[in-house]
């Protein structure tokens, strides 16, 4: 039995989840509290989300990437890494360069969705099970909403995604994927891996930020990933998925007009050589009760003041997509 401490909405703890159930390793789900993650003390790895305890070798591990490799070195069959040497060091170059890259903007982007439409959601996201569920209640969570928000943005930095042209970093990314998946169906090999399945698992939160969702030349991509999902028996949507979708559905509007993005500007975001990572990257910064307060002038204007705006709501054309 293998233990896999996680937040369930968390497009990296999916990455495990889904490479346990492609092993058919027996695994059972803790949910931890976001915010202490108390339910992981005991391990000495790093605390973060996905974790491991291999409770037949003892083993403990965080690191979604890392976690995926060592389940292949201790359960090799089926593998999800390749026996070619070569294409073996490309998975796991794909794994580290999509870990260090879609993953962290991909994330920026859902929360900055969620942040300007429902930030609502947040608590019923972070906080459903802390004193019994109490700021998940309605009237709370419009109190916790303000103070979440601020904590991911001061973590984060969701209100720099302008200045750190994430919209663009994206989009430069993701379209030669797109055109390779159209040409060759797999990342690497010609058959599913750990790259695909990483690729899938990352690009989730994206099929809520409705510039990606519904750009014409990233349609194929979505249908690509839609196709994995039922052919490994993947959720079809998370929670936040769903919220985002009501409440649109209920105001007839979406935050998708991204008034800054500009050929010139996408030219300019055009990615270089990329290069071989060792470890993967990632964009937390420190949050404590001291600076917590000067996140929420960036709340405030994500908020209001993204750049961001309404267009009118029309559900995607993809099975799976709302």
């Amino acid at each position: 039995m293998i233990d896999l401490y996680k937040l369930h909405w968390s497009h990296y703890v999916e990455k495990v989840r889904w490479a346990l159930d492609f092993k058919r390793l027996a695994w059972r789900g803790i949910e931890v509290v976001a915010f202490t993650k108390q339910e992981m003390q005991r391990f000495d790895c790093s605390k973060t989300v996905p974790l491991i305890h291999d409770n037949a070798t003892g083993v403990a591990m965080s690191d979604s990437s890392p976690i995926i490799r060592y389940l292949e070195e201790t359960y090799p069959e089926p593998t999800l890494l390749s026996a070619d040497p070569d294409e073996r060091a490309a998975v796991w170059q794909w794994m580290l360069t999509l870990d260090s890259t879609l993953g962290l903007n991909t994330r920026r982007l859902a929360y900055s969705q969620i942040i300007m439409e429902c930030p609502q959601a947040l608590p019923t996201l972070f906080l459903p099970n802390v004193l019994g569920g109490v700021f998940a209640r309605p009237g709370l969570r419009v109190l916790a909403a303000p103070i979440l928000g601020a904590m991911l943005v001061r973590r984060f930095r969701f209100d720099r995604n302008r200045i750190d042209r994430v919209y663009e970093q994206l989009e430069t990314q993701l379209l030669p994927i797109a055109a390779r998946l159209e040409r060759d169906g797999f990342l690497v090999g010609g058959r599913f891996t750990a790259a695909d399945l990483t690729l899938a698992s990352l690009l989730r939160p994206l099929r809520v930020v409705p510039h990606f969702r519904d750009h014409p030349r990233l349609q194929s991509l979505f249908a690509w990933q839609a196709q994995l999902f039922d052919a490994h028996g993947r959720e079809a949507t998370f929670a936040y998925e769903d919220i985002i979708r009501v409440q649109r559905e209920r105001c007839g509007t979406m935050r998708g007009r991204v008034g800054w993005l500009t050929p010139d500007a996408l030219e300019a975001a055009a990615p270089t050589a990329s290069e071989t990572l060792q470890v993967a990257r990632n964009d937390q910064h420190h949050v404590d009760s001291w600076s917590l307060p000067l996140g929420l002038p960036g709340y405030l204007k994500l908020r209001w003041f993204s750049g961001v705006g309404r267009v009118r709501y029309a559900p995607a054309a993809l099975h799976g997509v709302g």
